[in-house]
Parts: C-alpha cells; structure tokens; sequence
C-alpha cells in the first residue's frame, strides 16, 4: 500500500514550493486540504478531501483512499506546529512519507536577515497566554505563531503588564504574499496597534542585547 505523502507546500506563494513538493502533488491520485491550497494546487483530476473542522472524518476518508495515494497538503513545514502530530495518531511513521516545506517562521528571519538557530519556537494556539510570557522572560529570541485570540496587539499587552519592555518585536504577516506586512516595533507601539486585518501573523520577538549584537557583528 502506497505511503501517505505529507507535503509541506511553503509559506502561501508558490515560489516558496520545492521541486520535491510539485513532484508529490503531481503524482497523487487524492489531495487533502485547505480549501485554498486545493484551489491553488489541485490539477482538476484528483479526488479532493477539503480539511475544516473535521479532522476525523479527513482520516476516515485518508484510509479510504490509500490506495490511490493520498497527499496531505500542509502549510508551512509539516512538523513545525503542522498536521502531522494529529496525524501521527492515527497513522505509523511507517505509513507516512513527510516532504518538508519552508515554514514562516525560517521565512521570518530570512527576512530579517537574522539567524534563528538560537531561537525558541513556539506557538499561542492551544497554550494560554500567560505561557507564552514567560517563555519570552526566560528566553532571549523567540519566534511565536499567533492566533486570534493571542493576537501580537493582545501579546504585546501581556509583556508590559510583566514589565517585559527591553524586547524588539518584529510582526511577519501573510508572508510570501502580495499584502506581506513586516513591522518592526516595541510592546508600547504594539499593544495599542488593530492589527485585526493582518493575517497568519509569526512574531519574533528578541532581547535588545542579542539585537545590539547582531547589528554591532555587521558594521
């Protein structure tokens, strides 16, 4: 039985898709998705399985069709906050064969031309917000996935009321589009922003030192 692609299709642009995605969508029988990446990548004869809130009834239909090999199409990289720990539940690493993708948060500090091998990366889906505070007390570089309702505004908020204010925040929305916005701000500025229109939203959010270190190593 054909293994389950699970395919990293990049940041939003197609640009950012490797060689090695387009030849796993090519080749699939079944595409699973987002009902935007699926208008964008879906060749017209492929059967098509649109992911909203219906997670299990996506694996039920994932298992029906295995045998006409099945691609999972994933924002981002797969394994950075992706689909593919829900799917681990269900399927074997055997059974799966992942093809990573540009996440928005290398994208990020690509465009900022930082290094991010020393950053914590962590996301505000799921995890309460007084958390994601405290890891950026504890942490010098942080990339962080926002959501909703941990908005960067909401975020920014958070780290004054902890007296957390010696921290440069850069705000990466709808990377790799057309309305890509990069905001290079503080707490203060920020917590008093509408950001309500900016969408897939990654902060990065790094202690003035390590800044001061980084613009110092390139003069």
């Amino acid at each position: 039985m054909p293994r389950i692609k699970i395919i990293g299709v990049g940041p939003g642009h197609q640009d950012y898709l490797t060689p090695a995605a387009q030849k796993a969508l090519a080749e699939a029988g079944v595409l699973v998705g987002g009902i935007r990446h699926l208008s964008l990548l879906a060749n017209g004869r492929q059967k098509t399985f649109i992911i909203k809130n219906n997670l299990k009834a996506m694996v039920d239909f994932i298992n029906r069709h295995r045998e006409e090999g099945v691609a999972v199409i994933a924002s981002g990289d797969p394994g950075l906050y992706g689909i593919l720990q829900y799917l681990l539940q269900y399927f074997s690493v055997e059974e799966l064969e992942v093809i990573p993708g540009v996440s928005s948060v290398q994208l990020a500090f690509a465009r900022l031309a930082l290094p991010w091998h020393d950053a914590l990366i962590t996301s505000a889906h799921g995890r309460p917000v007084e958390d994601l505070i405290q890891l950026v007390r504890d942490h010098k570089k942080v990339a962080l996935f926002t959501d909703p309702r941990s908005s960067p505004s909401r975020i920014a908020s958070m780290l004054l009321e902890a007296g957390i204010i010696n921290r440069k925040i850069f705000v990466c929305c709808n990377l790799s589009y057309p309305e890509e916005k990069i905001l290079e701000t503080t707490a203060g500025e920020l917590a008093c922003m509408d950001l309500s229109g900016q969408k897939n939203c990654v902060m990065v959010i790094i202690d003035e030192k390590v800044l001061a270190l980084h613009d110092s190593g390139n003069s």
